[in-house]
Formats: structure tokens, C-alpha cells, sequence
């Protein structure tokens, strides 16, 4: 019979709740390819999330690589109703990613390569370490980013950043990602992890109902335009003002001035 650590061990992706928030640690080292196996475990977790009462997610791994992208052998006996399940399914997975009701960072060690740096992507935070290699290198094989990638580049850094990172598949230095607005920080990869836990403990005690109406507002403006984003913002934000939140963070201005008020995301 396998003992505790042993069945950890066959485990690809590990949640845990901190504080107010989740964290969910990539466990398959050293290169965390994303396979069938991966996905189903990824899958569970996110669908599981909303019993776990967290304000915040935080991706990460403890050693080893972030994620190294797909195993591309699983590709080799694929034909297109086989290779269309596949992409929907992983897309699947980043919209749920994306459309999260509370703020989420990838911190990466390590290679972030392929479908590993589309999760990455999918996440409103990204801080790297000062040894990250980011790559899109999906056409080093003759094929794209599986998981809206190209696009999603294009929304943080433009088309022009986006075609250079995805055309040429070639690695990427995270201090000129950070310069493209592709990350959005670079720390030494001995604090990383530990500042990020502190970063993700601030967030996830923060007004979390205003926070998830600041990412539909952006989402909206990206997606359609700003007249539609305000014209949302008309409709969604009259709502904040019946919360405990806003009560809490008038008081606590009033009295000690601003950032001091310890929100409860209701």
C-alpha cells in the first residue's frame, strides 16, 4: 500500500487553500507537460472551486519547470474531430480561468513554454522569476498556439510584440516581456514565490465584488469598446453600494484614512 507521500506524488496538480485564497501548485516535475492526465486533474480543481469560498488564485510550482507545454507525442495519432475536441476542451479550461470572479497570477520558475504559458496567460497577474523562459514555440512543430495564445498575446503586448513572440517560437527573456507588458513583474526566484503568497494574501482580502466588476469592465472594453464598457458599468456598479464592503471602506476612510479597510468580499 502506497503511503501519503508516494500517492502526492503520482498527483500532476495540487490545490490548497491559504488564507482567503487558493493555490494551486503544478506537481509533475520537472517539466509539468500538459496531458490528458493534467488537464482532467486542472479541470476538477477549477469546477471544484466555488465550494472552497476563496477570493483569489494563485498557480504555481515549487520546483522544477512551470509547465514545459504539451506532451506532443499525444499528437501523433490525432485526426481532426480528435484534434477540434482537444482545442475546444483546453480553451474550455483558459475561459474558466479567465472569467474567474476574483484577481489570479501565474508566478513562474522556470521554462513557460506552449499551452503552459496560455495558462500563464489566462491569469491577470503574471510575475516571473529572473531565470523564466517564456516561449510560444508551437511552430518549431509545425502548428499554432493551441489555446488562443497568438491572441491573447496580442491583447497585452499588440499584434506587432504578439507575431514576434509566436512566429519565430524562439525563448523570451522575461525582463523584455515585462518591457512589452507581456508580465508584470521579474523578482529573483528565491522571493517569488514567497512575495507573491504576500501579494495574493492582500488581494484576496480586498473588496473582492469591486475587483470582479473592474475585470468585467476591461474584459468588456476589450471585447466590444468603450461605450460599451461604460455603458456596463452604468448597469453593474449601482449594485456596490448596498454591500458591506462599501460600508466598511467609507468608515474606515473616514476614520483612518485610505488603505486601511479590511474588507469580507460581500
Amino acid at each position: 500500500m502506497k503511503d501519503r507521500s508516494e500517492l502526492e506524488d503520482m498527483v500532476k496538480v495540487k490545490f490548497e487553500k491559504e488564507d482567503q485564497f487558493g493555490v494551486i501548485t503544478f506537481m509533475d516535475k520537472p517539466l509539468n507537460l500538459i496531458d490528458s492526465v493534467f488537464i482532467e486533474e486542472l479541470e476538477t480543481i477549477l469546477s471544484d472551486l466555488k465550494s472552497k469560498h476563496i477570493r483569489g488564485l494563485l498557480f504555481k510550482v515549487d520546483a522544477g519547470n512551470f509547465s514545459a507545454g504539451a506532451n506532443v507525442g499525444l499528437f501523433q495519432s490525432l485526426d481532426e474531430e480528435a484534434v477540434r475536441k482537444m482545442l475546444q476542451r483546453f480553451l474550455d479550461l483558459i475561459y474558466q480561468i479567465e472569467k474567474l470572479s476574483y484577481p489570479t497570477m501565474a508566478a513562474v520558475k522556470g521554462m513557460c513554454i506552449g499551452g503552459g504559458f496560455e495558462i500563464a496567460l489566462a491569469c491577470d497577474y503574471i510575475w516571473a522569476s529572473e531565470n523564466a523562459q517564456f516561449a510560444a514555440a508551437e511552430v518549431l512543430i509545425g502548428i499554432v498556439p493551441l489555446g488562443g495564445g497568438a491572441q491573447r498575446l496580442a491583447q497585452r503586448c499588440g499584434i506587432a510584440r504578439a507575431k514576434e513572440i509566436t512566429l519565430g517560437g524562439r525563448f523570451v527573456k522575461p525582463d523584455v516581456l515585462e518591457r512589452w507588458n507581456v508580465i508584470n513583474r521579474v523578482l529573483p526566484e528565491q522571493e517569488l514565490n514567497e512575495k507573491a503568497i504576500k501579494f495574493m494574501k492582500f488581494q484576496s482580502n480586498g473588496p473582492t465584488l469591486a475587483l470582479d466588476i473592474i475585470k468585467k469592465l476591461l474584459r468588456e472594453y476589450y471585447e466590444n469598446s468603450l461605450e460599451n464598457s461604460d455603458k456596463l458599468l452604468v448597469n453593474i456598479v449601482p449594485k456596490l453600494f448596498n454591500t458591506e464592503d462599501i460600508k466598511i471602506g467609507i468608515e474606515s476612510f473616514k476614520k483612518q484614512g485610505p488603505g486601511k479597510a479590511i474588507f469580507k468580499g460581500k
